[in-house]
């Protein structure tokens, strides 16, 4: 239960977990307040016990999950060369929670809630190609063409509802989910694709393939979009100037271009995104006609302009191997320039129905460099250690908006009940922190309100924030060993994330130490975390936006450590 992990932040933590003089709340502790109708009720502002959360919430789960494929495979007769192929696969799944939260539960006082929730998920899919492989002296070459069809579908249906109140009376009217018509969804996504390999004499081989996707996500005029790729590889290692040299066992180098699509769409209605559709509205949004209340239903915002999020890279890498393959590893260059970015964005006052959208926002740039090493530095007969490292440098850039205007336009990212805290424009990383520059003071400990002057007009307006880093690390690195003697192999893996950075909202979401802060009016105490002492800021409205709760989030982590031993016949019958 998320929420108990957030009331187990702000809860007072000096009052207990357990009352023994009240029952009334299953025998936990609870923030209290007397109501003219039931009494002594838990105060509806307060921060609920954390513990009683949990205990008191029986949510049950239980899913079948049904996996089926076929796999045919047709060598011609008489045409040996030409093979036909075939794959079917199904997938079916079906899973209900149940949720029992009893009338006594703070959480859920005094009616307590009871219902369920379905979901049935089916995924299809039919994979047919033909594959023609021929070899002629130091020629070698192979093409393939085929169809693909896949077919996405969920139905999710609920119903909650509350138990009998104290007089009697189910309160259907307030306590009944309007989500209890099922909701159902399916996309569907046909591609035409192919490939060809040419390879001369094992030193020089190259690659094409195409694809033409379309996804019923977009509307008929965008739906279709080809993805054409292009490699060449020379395997140096095998030219004659090689033959006489004792460095090299192996060097290839990579040349490549492609394109790629991207249809994935984090929204509720991301099946129908591009079409008007209806969501039923919320617990309690109701419209009587007599004595009868029905359930509204709100239009959704959509996009008919929507279309695929096309990826263009360019690559150029080198592999290699040398000292009897003791060491082996590979250095890549990329380039990588996305347009039409799918992104969901904050839509102008009466643009649409509702104040985000689906859109095609811009064009991002990736480069980066990443380098591997395999290496074996021991090798004897007894004795092995192997030694892998791993690093990968990225930088990306937004070097098109297109749903503003002007050099200063930017789109509004993540943020807090508050306002935006991360934004992108041109000529910055997607989703940079977008903030105001803190001043400190002489103990080096933050001014609430007080911030940099940056363009100098002698006030702190929204035209002071800057972009001050992002969540996308700049260097990714991995480092794993494995020392093997004998039976016996004793091994771990390392791996870190550098330069990058988050938002703290843990931090800034308990700053307020002021008497309100810390003392509601409305009869609690809420919890703060240590920073907030550190800081000691009151209530000022963009607290929130300042560059100190822009931390640095690098770190180095252990993934796992292994002792093994290899038996060689266990038990006398496992080898």
């Amino acid at each position: 239960d998320a929420g108990a992990v957030g009331a187990a932040l702000s809860f007072d933590p000096t009052q207990p977990v357990y009352d023994s003089n009240n029952a009334s709340f299953g025998g936990y502790w609870e923030w209290t307040q007397n109501d003219a109708k039931f009494g002594l009720i838990p105060n509806p502002q307060a921060t609920r016990n954390p513990l009683a959360t949990l205990m008191l919430k029986n949510d049950r789960s239980k899913s079948n999950d049904v996996i089926a494929s076929a796999e045919f495979d047709y060598k011609v007769h008489n045409f040996t060369d030409l093979h036909l192929h075939l794959n079917l696969g199904t997938e079916h799944a079906y899973g209900k929670q149940t949720l029992d939260i009893p009338t006594y539960a703070a959480s859920n006082y005094p009616y307590g809630r009871q219902g369920y929730e379905d979901q049935t998920k089916t995924n299809n899919s039919l994979n047919v190609y033909a594959l023609y492989t021929k070899e002629l002296a130091r020629h070698k070459f192979d093409v393939m063409a085929g169809y693909e069809w896949q077919h996405f579908y969920r139905e999710t249906y609920n119903e909650y509802k509350g138990y009998a109140n104290p007089d009697g009376i189910v309160d259907n009217i307030t306590y009944k989910d309007p989500t209890s018509e099922p909701t159902k969804t399916e996309n569907y996504l046909l591609s035409l694709f192919g490939r060809a390999n040419y390879s001369f004499d094992d030193r020089y081989l190259f690659t094409a393939t195409f694809r033409n996707d379309r996804s019923s996500r977009f509307s008929p005029d965008n739906r279709s979009a080809f993805f054409p790729s292009f490699a060449f590889a020379w395997k140096a290692a095998n030219e004659g100037f090689m033959k006489n040299q004792t460095l090299f066992n192996d060097l290839k180098l990579r040349l490549g271009y492609g394109t790629t699509g991207q249809q994935e769409i984090s929204v509720p209605n991301a099946d129908y995104a591009y079409i008007p559709a209806y969501t039923y509205n919320t617990t309690g949004a109701y419209y009587p006609f007599g004595n009868t209340y029905y359930t509204t239903s709100r239009p959704d915002a959509y996009n008919p302009e929507l279309k695929w999020e096309t990826t263009y890279t360019y690559n150029a890498g080198v592999d290699f191997s040398i000292l009897n393959s003791r060491i082996n590893g590979a250095v890549d260059y990329y380039f990588r320039h996305t347009k039409d970015l799918i992104n969901q964005i904050t839509a102008p006052a009466g643009m649409n129905f509702r104040n985000k959208i689906v859109q095609n926002v811009g064009t991002l740039d990736n480069q980066g460099v990443e380098f591997s090493l395999n290496t074996k530095p021991v090798v004897s007969k007894d004795f092995t250690w192997e030694l892998n490292y791993n690093v990968a440098f990225n930088r990306n850039k937004i070097t098109k908006l297109t749903v503003g205007s002007g050099d200063g336009y930017i789109a509004e990212g993540a943020g807090t009940f508050q306002g935006y805290v991360q934004g992108s424009a041109v000529g910055y990383p997607a989703n940079s922190f977008y903030v105001y520059q803190q001043v400190y003071d002489n103990n080096g400990r933050p001014i609430e309100g007080l911030y940099v002057d940056r363009n100098g007009d002698h006030q702190i307006t929204a035209a002071d924030r800057y972009f001050y880093h992002n969540g996308t690390p700049d260097v990714n690195m991995g480092l794993s060993s494995k020392i093997i003697y004998k039976s016996f192999d004793l091994g771990f893996t390392l791996r870190a994330s550098i330069g990058n950075y988050m938002f703290n909202g843990i931090a800034v979401g308990g700053s307020n130490v002021s008497d309100g802060g810390v003392y509601s009016s409305l009869g609690f105490f809420t919890n703060k975390p240590v920073s907030a002492f550190d800081t000691n800021f009151g209530t000022n409205s963009t607290n929130f936006l300042s560059d100190y709760y822009i931390q640095n989030a690098s770190f180095v982590r252990c993934d796992n450590i292994t002792l093994g031993y290899s038996f060689k016949k266990l038990f006398g019958v496992i080898n």
